[in-house]
């Protein structure tokens, strides 16, 4: 099909930024109580509600969840099936949300997608009966459209926040998944394990299987309990142990063992390669035909921006999109694994609503110079706030404006045997990276 479109990619941007974008404003507390389905719901039935009759995987948790979608839809690309994939957030460029057999989203489809939905949108803007659509669920609907006029086989979504409550949370899974569970975003979601637990959970619908990342015993009880309320059967994720070497791994199937290699990097993959594989053992009972062989070169090709990559040598330049404190956690463990190098700076930036305080402390002891910046969106932390929250922590720490400012720091105190670290939020990873040319 050819998508063409009156409105040019650069005014269909310019009209997605003019909706209410909650990723950049940040979310209000008690923004549950608020908020529900009916207004994505409303958007879709103009629409001709495109999400019905799309398979779709549905992925939920608190950390990894963009990893297993990734691996989920690799291994179903090299299994032969036509695949969609809806992420969030982007790094550099919208188009990274939707992809296609593995490929961005082009700007001729985002154009016409917009066009679709900016109709609907501003009728029922003006009915002024429901919220206003907002940035996510018009990515949402656009991404069903796109799935639906390039004939997927099988949608992989990964929900933005929550899952109860989330936009993606209409489509039509044929599997479900629930990574890793933590106290993340619980101005929304809750302020204990167990209320993000039940939010997540909400994606769980009647007849369709799930499984599970292993939960602290708070946190499973929850699953469990809204699994057989709804009608959901839970089960863990398979065994999946280290080999002999870094990022080679040995499955647990139902089919036998299989040894796998994944290029991403950290111990905290073999738990989010755990749950793609239980996706793909779900998947398999239903029919699907995903031979072993598919499994390893799909999890052997995965890539994934902004995830222990590394961008540059000499000195190492290190990008991770680690936001809480389970994901900083995990990155203090893996990058001494991955690379040798001599000092570590750190450039770090999070967002208002995230613990700071929690954060720094897991990645504290590793880092040499510390500096402290924010990301150019309203819900960024201030730098002041990030310093106070972190005062004694650093061996040595500076302030930086902007991201921009804090790399030329980085550049300038770095030798060629060390590394500098960019973390703290999407945003200030995107924005790293749209500066050094990449994405």
């Amino acid at each position: 099909m050819r998508y063409n479109a009156v409105m040019t990619y650069p005014e269909a941007v310019s009209y997605l930024e003019s909706l209410v974008d909650f990723e950049r404003l940040g979310f209000r507390r008690h923004f549950a109580d608020t908020v529900s389905l009916d207004s994505i719901r409303a958007l879709l039935e103009a629409l001709g509600n495109p999400q019905q009759g799309l398979a779709c995987v549905h992925i939920a948790g608190t950390k990894g969840k963009g990893s297993v979608a990734t691996m989920v839809e690799a291994v179903l690309r090299a299994a032969g099936y036509h695949t969609g994939l809806f992420t969030s957030p982007h790094l550099v460029s919208f188009r990274e949300r939707i992809r296609f057999a593995g490929k961005m989203v082009s700007e001729a489809q985002i154009a016409w997608a917009v066009e679709q939905v900016r109709g609907p949108i501003e009728r029922l803007r003006e009915e002024g009966k429901l919220n206003p659509s907002t940035f996510f669920e018009a990515y949402t609907a656009m991404s069903y459209l796109l799935f639906r006029e390039t004939k997927v086989q099988v949608a992989v979504m990964e929900t933005g926040l929550g899952g109860r409550l989330d936009s993606t949370n209409t489509c039509e899974p044929v599997a479900c998944a629930i990574t890793t569970l933590g106290l993340d975003h619980t101005e929304v979601l809750g302020d204990t394990i167990e209320q993000i637990a039940r939010e997540k959970a909400g994606i769980l619908k009647a007849g369709v299987p799930a499984v599970s990342a292993p939960q602290a015993h708070a946190a499973e009880a929850v699953l469990r309990e809204v699994a057989q309320t709804v009608g959901a059967s839970l089960r863990t994720a398979p065994l999946v142990q280290p080999a002999d070497t870094l990022r080679q791994f040995t499955a647990t199937l139902a089919s036998g063992p299989l040894a796998l290699e994944l290029p991403l990097a950290g111990e905290h993959q073999m738990t989010n390669l755990s749950v793609a594989l239980g996706v793909v053992e779900l998947l398999r009972e239903q029919g699907y035909a995903i031979p072993d062989a598919a499994i390893v070169q799909g999890v052997g090709s995965v890539c994934l921006a902004g995830r222990l990559q590394v961008a540059s040598e000499k000195p190492w330049v290190v990008l991770d999109v680690a936001h809480n404190e389970p994901a900083a956690k995990a990155l203090a463990a893996a990058l001494p694994c991955m690379l040798n190098y001599g000092r570590l700076i750190a450039v770090l930036g999070l967002s208002a609503e995230k613990d700071a305080v929690a954060f720094c402390r897991e990645l504290a002891a590793l880092v040499d110079l510390a500096i402290l910046t924010r990301a150019q969106i309203e819900r960024a932390l201030p730098t002041e706030d990030l310093v106070r929250a972190s005062e004694g922590m650093w061996k040595a720490s500076v302030v930086a404006a902007n991201v921009a400012e804090a790399l030329e720091i980085a550049r300038r105190e770095a030798g060629e045997d060390d590394c500098i670290l960019v973390t703290g939020s999407f945003y200030v990873v995107g924005e790293a990276m749209q500066l050094m040319g990449l994405g």
